[in-house]
């Protein structure tokens, strides 16, 4: 008989996979890291919103828990806690040591996505708000390789018209802010 009432687990959907042409996700967004820093500085940030939605639904259909990928999205940074502990314990599930502190991490992202209220140039600081992240993107690229196979899903490396576009106008905005928060006022 069936029983409804226990969820199928990530192990038990691993033998379901008999078609080598339907693809497997990876259990966290496969971005390259030089994607993910030029996207996080030319977006202003929008592209770490982007990242922490896609990680939680990943998260969700692999657990199959009743979260929303999108309030824990819309109530970034708050929810980077429990992302990036999750990402550690993950890594650390699967024999990878993580040596860092996810904890320590997300309240330096905290803190920096609080800096666009400072004065000129403090506000500058925000730019570097994609750093504290930079370990928790290479755990999750590490959780992935482990999982990469024949039909897992391609490493999201290449940019699309509207990445390219992003990095161009938001490049030059950015430049245009910068050089402005640093030029002297007559």
């Amino acid at each position: 008989m069936f029983d409804f009432e226990n969820k199928p687990t990530p192990e038990d959907a691993s033998h379901f996979v008999k078609d080598p042409s339907i693809l497997v996700e990876f259990p966290f967004f496969p971005v390259s890291t030089q994607k993910f820093i030029l996207l996080s500085i030319c977006s202003f940030g929008i592209y770490h919103a982007y990242w922490h939605y896609e990680n939680w639904r990943r998260i969700k259909n692999r657990t199959r828990e009743e979260i929303s990928p999108f309030w824990r999205t819309f109530f970034l940074p708050l929810y980077s806690f429990p992302l990036f502990k999750r990402i550690c314990a993950t890594a650390e599930s699967e024999g990878m040591p993580v040596d860092l502190n996810p904890y320590a991490l997300a309240t330096l992202y905290l803190l920096l996505n609080m800096t666009p209220q400072l004065p000129n140039p403090w506000w500058l600081m925000n730019i570097a708000a994609f750093l504290p992240m930079l370990p928790i993107q290479k755990a999750t690229q590490r959780v992935n390789e482990r999982h990469s196979s024949p039909n897992t899903e391609a490493v999201n490396e290449n940019y699309s018209t509207a990445n390219r576009i992003t990095i161009i106008v938001g490049g030059l905005f950015l430049s245009f802010l910068v050089l402005s928060a640093f030029s002297v006022e007559r």
